[in-house]
């Protein structure tokens, strides 16, 4: 069809009532399925009616193609939102970066859509890509900010949120973002300050309320965080935050029936979108498990992971693990150079994600000399330096046997400059990214003066903690029980080989014998790392830091013994766990 008659039935429903315009340009596309500005101007219809998933497959289709312009693909991801497929929203957006690389509205809708299926840290980098190409436009730096809440690494940063502020100071929204942050980075009483600004600007913003009991509820003022919930909980459609806070909340407080009803009651309207649904469905999971419904508690797991499963290659992983281990053999890190100490002492708190890493840096925490900073991005940043250094980026860790004093004195730099935001002193600064186990013969290089405490656990146990939490895309290994079993099979090969090949002090915790004989173990991790004994590690559940993992409630309460053995619940669902450990 020529140009000018696809124009003509645009320009004759131009003016022409909604119903009569939809009737004219679905007639129209019968005929002329591949007339995509018809096809925008249909769009352009029902869009204001939230009725773009009835023509969902024709704008997907029509997205897919070379003469997709900017507006076709946004309606084609809104439709795919419409239809609760993300993934397809997300096919759409990657294909329109391709057709449209400079356009700021498309990376929005690539890094909206990977927040949609739950991978933030890939929605950081497109949503930074957007802001270079809008940089005023307040709607990508709100996604973005979004994007560092969810990403995974702590602290939390807030510079977007803060640029937010100075450029919109009375939109109720951008003092939740910050909020968020301050509330995870242990900054209580400001967070506090931040939620309440948000509610005296807008009354009526749920956000607010939910940020402003899980601060309370941090402070430890449980009963105050419930008041704050219960009239948005009475109302029966409360948001995934609101729900969210309120689960935790009376959990807390001991009021198990009543975190349970809201979430099911959240999970029925099926309101909020797949991260929203399977983070509730993981809470509810584990509300089932402490009420004794193991069954209904695994089925939710297994639900809630949904939004992860397919993303790990657990054969790239042992790939990886081999190549690492074959090029900084015990003879090769023996010859390699070390860069100078750290000015401080670094203590790397390792091994696998719920295997008692967070509650091990809580306990050091509580120790006057110990400056805890969370799961730094430190090493890794250190690391991917040292690569990009070494050689080739797609040669990596090959690279790393032949690396210069140089090289490794630049990573050392890194990893200090990015630690130096915690403290400025000579104290003890405790690292505790549990996947910097990867890592340890870079660490020997890198800080000669490190101290690294091992964290193990049952094994079983260990990957039921993980199976039943909500963990980011990038850790997607832990919602496929036959990945978590390789995951953790590799975890001991590779630690094995550090614990024989490193020269740098290691010592190994195991989290049952910790919580059973705390006093006696403790003692002994103090002295390994050349402290003096101090009893408020034994308190440690006291503070009231923020331990911004999923271990942040536990970490609240004295060592106990009841996580142990918990895999036994779940016997009959965990074979595929068994055959992939041999165990």
């Amino acid at each position: 069809m020529a140009r000018r008659d696809r124009l003509t039935i645009v320009a004759q429903v131009a003016d022409a009532p909604p119903a009569e315009a939809e009737a004219l340009l679905r007639k129209h596309l019968r005929k002329q399925p591949r007339d995509f500005v018809a096809l925008t101007a249909l769009a352009d219809v029902l869009a204001p009616q939230s009725r773009l998933g009835e023509i969902g497959h024709a704008l997907a289709t029509a997205a897919m193609t070379p003469r997709a312009t900017v507006a076709l693909i946004e309606y084609a991801c809104a439709a795919a939102y419409a239809l609760n497929e993300p993934e397809a929203a997300l096919r759409i957006a990657t294909k329109g970066t391709q057709l449209h690389a400079e356009c700021a509205q498309i990376w929005q809708q690539l890094g909206k859509a990977e927040i949609a299926t739950a991978d933030a840290p890939s929605a950081a980098i497109s949503l930074e890509r957007a802001h270079e190409l809008a940089p005023n436009d307040t709607a990508i730096l709100a996604m973005l900010a979004d994007a560092d809440l969810s990403k995974g690494g702590f602290p939390l940063p807030d510079h977007y949120a803060r640029l937010l502020l100075d450029i919109e100071p009375m939109v109720a929204s951008h003092h939740v973002r910050l909020g968020t942050s301050q509330r995870f980075n242990d900054q209580l009483d400001e967070a506090e300050a931040c939620f309440r600004r948000a509610i005296e600007l807008d009354p009526n913003l749920p956000s607010a309320y939910a940020g402003l009991a899980e601060t309370l509820e941090s402070k430890g003022n449980s009963e105050a965080a419930a008041t704050e919930l219960s009239p948005i909980i009475e109302t029966g459609s409360a948001s995934f935050a609101v729900v969210s806070a309120w689960s935790r909340v009376q959990q807390r407080l001991g009021d198990l029936p009543a975190a349970i009803a809201a979430m099911e009651r959240y999970l029925a309207s099926n309101r909020g979108g797949l991260t929203h649904q399977c983070n509730i469905l993981m809470r509810l999971g584990r509300a089932y498990e402490q009420a004794g419904r193991y069954d209904d508690a695994f089925r939710c797991w297994t639900q809630g992971n949904r939004a992860h499963q397919g993303r790990w290659n657990p054969d790239l992983q042992e790939e990886f693990v081999d190549r690492m281990i074959a090029t900084l053999s015990r003879e090769r890190l023996a010859e390699l150079p070390r860069a100078s100490p750290a000015p401080f002492t670094p203590v790397l708190v390792v091994g696998m994600y719920r295997s008692g890493t967070t509650l091990t840096e809580q306990i050091l925490a509580s120790h006057p000399d110990v400056v805890p900073a969370g799961e730094s991005p430190a090493m890794p940043l250190a690391v991917k330096d040292l690569a990009q250094d070494a050689g080739p980026l797609e040669r990596f860790p090959d690279t790393l046997g032949d690396v210069t004093k140089e090289q490794i004195e630049r990573a050392r730099n890194t990893y200090v400059s990015e630690m130096r935001q915690h403290t400025d002193t000579t104290n003890y600064l405790v690292d505790k990214l549990p996947m910097n186990y990867l890592n340890m013969g870079i660490a020997s290089l890198v800080l000669p003066n490190v101290r690294v405490l091992h964290i193990v656990r049952d094994p079983l146990d260990t990957a039921i903690s993980c199976y039943s939490q909500s963990f980011t895309s990038r850790m997607a290994f832990t919602a496929d029980l036959e990945h978590l079993g390789r995951a953790i099979t590799q975890e001991r090969r590779v630690m094995d080989h550090w614990h024989e090949a490193c020269d740098v002090p290691m010592l190994k915790i195991r989290y049952e014998t910790l919580v059973n004989e705390p006093e006696d173990t403790l003692q002994g991790v103090l002295t390994f790392l050349g402290l003096q004994w101090d009893k408020a590690v034994l308190n440690f559940h006291t503070s009231k830091r923020v331990a911004a993992t999923p271990s942040m409630d536990q970490v609240r309460k004295p060592l106990n013994t009841s996580a142990i053995g918990r895999a036994a619940r779940f016997e009959a669902h965990i074979g595929p766990l068994r055959d992939a450990m041999n165990v």
